[in-house]
């Protein structure tokens, strides 16, 4: 999996460099895929060229029009759910609101209506925003994930949450629900994740 890759090429060749070594079975971009939109031809570049199959939310700093973009390349997760190998995965774009009044940007109410209505138990959610109180600490702020978020973790106990957001808040969380922010791809993190009977996962780069 991939976040935060905000418009970077040398992030396109790592991603691709890490599917060529590692074969996964699914690749997964968990927003801010460009940078304010621009430039808007990043999105495509990545994920309409994947070797493997491929899921996307946007992030906070994408544009809603993204959507538009992963509807027709077939990738779209936002607010939506798909069975790939036995398991559910959730999506999840956008974030809870921020003080910088970011392009795509969603209340903690419609967060939580959209999630639940198509949430499952054990599902694996990919939400860009991580649920409030893990992986979410800006140093001076706090914790500031999305309540919502933590809610749906709480009410489904997903197998896992791929998120990301919070560039200072990369790292791992194992547990019932393991939980993983690999850091921002535009600074060559990556994040690979065995889902099987239990989860593992590991931060490249």
């Amino acid at each position: 999996m991939a976040t935060d890759l905000h418009g970077s090429r040398p992030a396109l060749d790592t991603i691709r460099a890490a599917i060529r070594e590692h074969v996964p079975d699914l690749f997964v971009a968990a927003g801010d895929i460009t940078h304010f939109g621009r430039p808007p031809s990043y999105a495509e570049d990545l994920l309409g060229r994947m070797p493997v199959q491929t899921l996307a939310v946007p992030g906070n700093c994408d544009p809603p029009a993204l959507l538009e973009v992963l509807d027709r390349l077939g990738v779209n997760l936002h607010m939506k759910k798909v069975k790939i190998a036995g398991e559910t995965l959730v999506g999840l774009g956008g974030a809870n609101p921020t003080p910088f009044r970011t392009p795509f940007e969603i209340e903690e109410d419609e967060i939580w209506r959209g999630l639940d209505g198509v949430m499952e138990p054990r599902a694996i959610l990919v939400s860009h925003p991580p649920p409030h109180g893990h992986l979410d600490v800006v140093p001076g702020a706090g914790h500031v994930g999305s309540r919502s978020v933590a809610r749906i973790v709480e009410k489904y106990r997903p197998k896992a949450v791929l998120c990301g957001h919070i560039h200072e808040a990369a790292g791992i969380v194992e547990g019932d629900v393991t939980m993983m922010n690999p850091g921002p791809a535009m600074d060559g993190h990556l994040g690979l994740v065995d889902i099987g009977d239990r989860v593992v996962a590991r931060i490249l780069g």
